[in-house]
């Protein structure tokens, strides 16, 4: 009986203490892509791609359909411009009005909280949806 008086108020303690975030992401899917459509849609109307990519040295921004790589690198060794890539973002959105989505593309050393912290900046940037690209890496047997 006493253990159940100690117990529950233990519990109850660690449950209100531990709070769990959870991040919204879309993963890739591998469709073929065969559809119905009547071939009546315009270009204007499809958003562009944008895709964020973490390195260990820098940020690259990418939109797709221009040549340009917005290139923000470190501050310091390990210190990330985060400034910088949010005034970068702003302007995306500000250039981008109907797009909503972000894809981002992590190096696999990159840490994690710099992933999160990128996550963060495309959200109140106004990139709610946020697309996990992975780098793949493919192996060949030698002849």
């Amino acid at each position: 009986m006493n253990l159940f008086i100690v117990l529950i108020p233990m519990l109850m303690t660690i449950m209100v203490s531990v709070h769990l975030a959870m991040i919204e992401i879309t993963l890739p899917t591998s469709s073929s892509g065969g559809g119905a459509g009547s071939g009546e849609e315009q270009v204007e109307d499809i958003p562009r791609v944008l895709t964020l990519a973490l390195f260990l040295d820098r940020f690259e921004i990418k939109v797709e359909g221009v040549e340009k790589v917005v290139k923000i690198p470190q501050l310091a060794p390990g210190k990330y411009d985060y400034a910088t890539l949010d005034m970068n973002l702003a302007q995306l959105d500000a250039d981008n009005p109907n797009q909503g989505t972000m894809e981002i593309l992590p190096d696999p050393d990159v840490a994690f909280d710099t992933l999160l912290r990128s996550i963060d900046l495309c959200k109140t940037n106004n990139f709610p949806n946020i697309k996990y690209l992975t780098a793949s890496t493919k192996y060949y047997q030698a002849k």
